[in-house]
């Protein structure tokens, strides 16, 4: 079993950000190496080369994602890569009072899955705070060590 996992964040007023440090922290515990990084550090190749993927992202504007997360999801957006070997999950924070909810984590889960990633747990949907984010971690890792 891959005991790796990378945990990839963008964050607008740093919610997205704690969700992944708590998410680092609890993965630490179950005796993962942690690969942690901001979005925009991840190239399409690098993505390819990762075999499991936390990606917690927060929702900006007209549902996009944060500046810290503008550049991947360009190349996503873009890429045609195949990523088979790719098991992961989306934790959105977003705020339904806005038209559109949880837009960015959205996007990124719907193109992963279009692109052949596996979604190894549904999408978390947290509504203008980091709730749900706790329960999805444990069961990601959960899933992920089973």
């Amino acid at each position: 079993m891959e005991k790796k996992l990378n945990i990839l964040w963008a964050s607008m007023s740093g919610t997205a950000e704690n969700v992944a440090n708590n998410l680092n922290e609890k993965a630490k515990l179950k005796g993962f190496d942690i690969n942690k990084l901001e979005l925009n550090q991840v190239t399409m190749n690098d993505l390819s080369n990762m075999k499991n993927v936390a990606i917690v992202t927060s929702t900006t504007g007209e549902g996009d994602l944060p500046t810290n997360g503008e550049d991947f999801w360009d190349d996503l957006k873009n890429t045609d890569k195949n990523f088979q070997n790719l098991r992961y999950s989306v934790c959105a924070l977003g705020d339904s009072s806005h038209d559109i909810f949880c837009g960015a984590g959205k996007k990124v889960d719907e193109r992963l899955e279009k692109l052949g990633a596996q979604k190894v747990l549904d999408r978390q949907d947290c509504d203008g705070s980091d709730e749900g984010s706790e329960e999805w971690g444990s069961i990601f890792l959960d899933k992920l060590s089973a």
